[in-house]
């Protein structure tokens, strides 16, 4: 649907291109199944968006919109007692028993991408049930602005609130996150300033972060708002023998929430604050329907709240096939966080999902989990509530509707 007011307002889904796949690769809502997309492409947002831009998928002059919803029926059992895993979700219900069954709305979004010449803008509005302590149900999630045209130049700047361009911290898994995202995904609270280059094989960006504790990940030692955080990212694809490529990354970032004696991971204060740097290697291998994919991120220095560096291990793998007829992706994720010396309580958490999502309709997509969890170590008390003996299992099904 294209509407002429001054400029054209175009609905999420339009005519289906190749380029234009999102993670099933498939169209028609490839761009918005990106720009969505919290498991796959969870840093680079804006070189998409450019790229999107680059190959006509927004309009040069003109205004797209997107919806998304996610919702699912999560099964858990734990031999201990209220104690059950909790990677990419909050609910309320990790209180007590062995075992519980509830739904959840993750999401429903909404976006808006505003093209003008030499400008992208972006922004996108929340609902969830899952909101982080301290957040509301409701939320502007992301709003940034990006000046350039990667038809002119492979530079741009962008200013804004969004994820941290450090590290990759994709699941294959249909709904749940790896060690490496639930420790290391930085989200700012206040806007930063990126500077990126782009092109066809290489991604550079460097952002420049106020001194706060973010919403996720980020904080410094006197939290004063200075331009004194900083991170920088790289990645770059190499064409290998038998129409495969290898896409290697690196990043680094100054400032994290490992920085105190007291475990403080809800906004607050802690104490006799340094700075703790966390650097990240990352490697994807990709040939026909196979892709495989390792990441590594670590602390610099221990976190005194536990004696120990803090550091995140990723492994997974998926398949593109077909299930009755429909495009289907079928992933394994092993993950391993690690936060305490050898034999203590809180020393790691492990998890491995398997995964199958199917793709019923244009818009709409199918999934479900097993996951298996070891070790319970809440990253507010880990010396406190750590208990490295708990085992769990978890079946999670669910909806995702993009247009």
């Amino acid at each position: 649907m294209i509407v002429s007011v001054g400029l054209s307002l175009c609905a999420g889904t339009y005519a289906s291109h190749a380029q234009d796949a999102g993670p099933l690769g498939i169209g028609p809502a490839g761009y918005s199944d990106v720009m969505f997309d919290r498991q796959n492409k969870v840093t680079g947002k804006i070189a998409e968006a450019l790229r999107a831009r680059q190959r006509g998928e927004l309009p040069q002059t003109g205004l797209r919109f997107g919806a998304h919803f996610i919702g699912t029926v999560i099964a858990e059992e734990t031999d201990t007692p209220g104690k059950f895993p909790i990677l990419s979700r909050l609910p309320p219900t990790h209180t007590k028993g062995t075992s519980d069954i509830f739904s959840v709305v993750n999401e429903v979004s909404l976006n808006a991408t505003l093209s003008l010449p030499m400008v992208t803008a972006f922004a996108q509005g929340e609902y969830t049930e899952v909101e982080y302590p301290g957040q509301d149900d409701l939320q502007l999630r992301k709003f940034w602005m990006a000046f350039g045209d990667l038809d002119q130049s492979p530079v741009y700047v962008a200013v804004g609130r969004k994820t941290i361009n450090f590290g990759q911290f994709e699941s294959y898994a249909p709904f749940t996150h790896t060690h490496s995202s639930h420790y290391f995904w930085a989200q700012p609270d206040d806007p930063v300033l990126e500077v990126g280059y782009v092109t066809e094989r290489t991604e550079l960006a460097f952002s420049l972060i106020p001194a706060h504790r973010g919403n996720r990940v980020l904080s410094s030692p006197k939290n004063d708002g200075a331009l004194s955080n900083f991170a920088l990212n790289v990645a770059h694809t190499l064409p290998v023998p038998g129409d495969a490529s290898l896409r290697l990354g690196a990043g680094f970032l100054r400032g994290t929430i490992y920085d105190s004696v007291i475990a403080y991971h809800p906004p607050g204060v802690g104490i006799n604050r340094y700075w703790n740097e966390t650097w990240d290697i990352n490697a994807t291998y990709s040939r026909g329907p196979f892709d495989i994919q390792a990441e590594y991120t670590r602390t610099m220095h221990d976190w005194a709240a536990t004696g120990h560096p803090v550091s995140a291990l990723t492994l997974q793998g998926r398949y593109r096939s077909e299930l009755f007829g429909k495009p289907a992706i079928w992933s394994i994720s092993a993950s391993r966080g690690e936060q305490g010396a050898n034999g203590t309580e809180w020393e790691r958490m492990e998890q491995v999902i398997l995964g199958l999502e199917v793709q019923a309709h244009k818009n709409v997509s199918l999934g479900v989990e097993y996951l298996y969890n070891e070790g319970f170590v809440p990253l507010i008390v880990p010396t406190i509530a750590g208990d490295r003996s708990v085992t769990s299992h978890t079946l999670v099904t669910g909806l995702k509707v993009t247009f």
